[in-house]
């Protein structure tokens, strides 16, 4: 018996190894397709430039042939890659992307090309390149893969081709056309890729003729709120529904083959129908505002349902519109935007430490039961600052990996275009489309990090940057920080302390150092850009640590210099960026500290003299401290604890400390409150005896709105030994 297997393991040994093959300049393309369509021909096309440009020119005898064929019994992704006893490869492949996306899986995945960015690429050039045995089955993991690829309104050929090349089948920012050149659908009918109703059922056109399309609030019908911004609809109004459809009608018989048209709500919509259709929809489903969108979508897809069979009529679950309702069903041709507004994005969303993103994916499944088709909006960088370093890139895999076990159609992942300089590009951008074709595949993500920094920053230079990546994220998952958010962390991150922000500067410092070819050293300063930013918001205190031969002020100038040269970034965007740079300046010599923090409510803002600027440490109570050069006598502290509006009412105490260890109590607990209709929330604490003091803490226990909500604390300003009163804390309220 033993004999037998082990004959058996020799035989299969022997096959895996007479089944690689080697990859050479023998190898010709040929296309076994009879009505060879236009993204087919792309194929062929891409296949033959590509082996040019890795083994140099093809052989002229003793070929072997790459063979594309159409296969009628595979979807319109689909396809698969196989090889013949005598070496050749096979791709096979649906219409009208399969054989193409066969093409381009084959180049990268297999023979290692690297298409990075629109512009850039990585192609390896070897005289011969050995694989496995080919046996690959490929499909995407969602149906729609969406993601933002170049500027709002741009749809450029080589974009477009990019595209194609990373296996994802829309862009984003409004794009309505298609190129058959790359197998292109129209996902999105226009008037927008999203919160289109508003495009469609315009004030402009119908709010005189028909104001009962709008919410009524007050006892009139309005499409704004008493703050001016944009109203909702009376969802449940049976003509706004029939008129909604004849619209729809009007753009998808000009676009009748668009997956989705959209009749989402606006951004940040406020002021719902308070007629009474709406009220006993919402209270018979739950109390769930979702209901109104729920059943309105489902009047208008009923509609068209029969005359435009493949499209969706697609909804927001978003803001308040998010929690599922109860006692409805949507039709099967409406679909649920699922939004992650708002969502912490330090762990992935089924990290048990990750109570908000736990019940994000409760949210789907309950979403599931009530619309089976779901496509996600995913929040996958900082758009409220996108210089700031995020902890983990590859909490996306884990995440997405979820949303396919749950069965969600589509993601569209907002994360920036990929020739911007925001964190973690463009690796992020080459990424995500590979997550989004297969999470599995993509394994843990350290390696595919480490063949895109490498392939991208250089062999020696890019292991620097991988480094950094790895640093971040093995710091914050051994902390198991969650609150990371689109405007930065909320609370004490260590992945941002003083000592993390000097180790990745340093990694930065050694592989700039080391890196000799000009367009690489260029990458490599754009990269460092994120770890410099880190420094020089906690300059103070990562000059202890750091061994700095450059100043803040050398630091600053190369940011700001590398910005201005780069040449594919909004110009808006760089402004914006050396902008919030230059604001840091004044807090250059401040040492402060604090409990948590909000993002750039950096802690020395509370000590920078500016009444507007201002700590704050989001969710709660905490701490903030300043640190004197020496020991001060102290006989006045004068403290803005905020707005009439957005503090009305709270405690404070203060303390002292002569080395930052031991504390005494400088102010006990004391209540604070708005006084004489004064705009500002202010204590001024004057003592009898002057206090040696080194360090100031203030801790900020809790605030109450003028409507008695609890509120975020924050601490605005903080004086010293001051003569007289700031003339803004006379201001008045009204």
């Amino acid at each position: 018996m033993k004999r037998k297997i082990t004959t058996t393991l020799i035989a299969l040994m022997l096959w895996n190894i007479c089944s690689a093959l080697t990859i050479d300049n023998s190898y010709k393309v040929k296309a076994d397709i009879k009505d060879i369509i236009p993204a087919e021909q792309t194929a062929v096309a891409e296949l033959n430039t590509y082996l040019n440009k890795i083994f140099g020119k093809p052989a002229e005898k003793d070929n072997k042939f790459i063979i594309l064929k159409y296969d009628e019994k595979l979807s319109k992704e689909e396809f698969k890659i196989s090889s013949d006893d005598k070496g050749n490869v096979i791709i096979s492949g649906g219409r009208p992307r399969g054989v193409m996306y066969g093409a381009y899986y084959f180049l990268d995945r297999k023979l290692g090309i690297k298409w990075i960015t629109p512009d850039e690429e990585y192609v390896p050039e070897a005289k011969n390149i050995k694989i496995e045995k080919l046996d690959y089955h490929g499909k995407p993991a969602f149906k729609a893969r969406i993601m933002q690829s170049e500027k709002h309104g741009q749809n450029t050929e080589k974009v477009r081709r990019w595209r194609a090349r990373n296996l994802f089948n829309s862009g984003f920012g409004n794009i309505f056309t298609t190129d058959k050149n790359f197998g292109e659908e129209l996902i999105f009918s226009p008037p927008a890729q999203c919160h289109a109703l508003f495009h469609i059922i315009t004030p402009a056109k119908y709010f005189k003729s028909n104001p009962e399309f709008w919410a009524l609030q007050y006892g009139k019908r309005t499409h704004r709120d008493k703050r001016g911004l944009t109203a909702d609809y009376c969802l449940t109004n049976e003509k706004l529904a029939e008129v909604t459809a004849e619209e729809c009608r009007k753009l998808l018989k000009k676009n009748p083959t668009a997956h989705y048209i959209s009749i989402q709500e606006g951004d940040h919509t406020r002021g719902f129908c308070d007629c009474e259709p709406c009220k006993k929809l919402v209270k018979e489903c739950g109390n769930r505002e979702s209901a109104r969108w729920v059943f309105f979508a489902n009047r208008v897809a009923k509609i068209l349902k029969d005359e435009f069979p493949q499209t969706k009529f697609l909804i927001f679950a978003y803001a308040a519109s998010r929690q599922p309702p109860e006692n409805i069903k949507a039709e099967d041709n409406v679909c649920v935007q699922l939004c992650a507004w708002n969502n912490r994005r330090g762990q992935a969303y089924n990290h048990p430490k990750h109570q908000l993103g736990n019940a994000f994916l409760n949210q789907i499944k309950k979403w599931k039961k009530v619309c089976p088709n779901i496509l996600i909006w995913d929040y996958t960088y900082t758009f409220g600052d996108r210089l700031l370093p995020a902890p983990d890139l590859l909490i996306n895999i884990d995440n997405f990996k979820a949303f396919h076990e749950i069965g969600v159609d589509g993601l569209f992942p907002e994360n920036g275009v990929p020739s911007d300089l925001a964190y973690g590009m463009p690796f992020k951008a080459w990424l995500l489309p590979r997550i989004m074709w297969n999470p599995v595949e993509c394994g843990n993500g350290e390696e595919l990090e480490n063949i895109f920094c490498e392939s991208y920053y250089g062999k020696k230079s890019g292991k620097y940057v991988a480094e950094y990546y790895k640093l971040l994220r093995d710091i914050n998952r051994k902390q198991g920080f969650v609150n990371y958010t689109s405007g930065g962390v909320i609370g004490k991150a260590d992945f941002e302390s003083a000592e993390i922000t000097a180790k990745g500067y340093d990694l930065f410092k050694k592989a700039i150092a080391e890196e000799k070819d000009p367009v690489l050293h260029s990458r490599l300063k754009k990269a460092m850009l994120h770890a410099q930013y880190q420094v020089i918001r906690n300059f103070s205190n990562v000059q202890k640590i750091g061994k700095f031969t450059e100043s803040y002020d050398d630091i600053v100038n190369d940011m700001i210099n590398v910005i201005n040269a780069d040449k594919t970034t909004l110009i808006s965007l760089k402004k914006g960026y050396i902008s919030v740079i230059k604001s840091f300046a004044p807090l250059k010599k401040i040492k402060a500290d604090a409990s948590r923090l909000y993002g750039n409510n950096l802690p020395a803002k509370a000590y920078d003299g500016k009444i507007g600027t201002y700590w704050h440490p989001a969710n709660g109570a905490g701490w903030c401290q300043i640190e004197f050069d020496e020991v001060r006598e102290i006989n006045r502290i004068t403290t803005v604890h905020g707005t009439f509006g957005g503090a009305y009412t709270g405690e404070y105490s203060i303390s002292g400390s002569l080395d930052g260890k031991n504390w005494f109590t400088i102010k006990p607990k004391t209540f604070v409150g708005a006084r004489d209709n004064l705009k500002w929330v202010y204590s001024d604490d004057v003592f009898e005896k002057p206090i040696k003091a080194k360090f100031i803490r203030t801790f900020r226990l809790k605030a109450i709105t003028e409507r008695k909500v609890r509120n975020d604390v924050v601490l605005y300003e903080q004086w010293f030994n001051l003569k007289d009163l700031p003339k803004e804390l006379s201001q008045k309220n009204r």
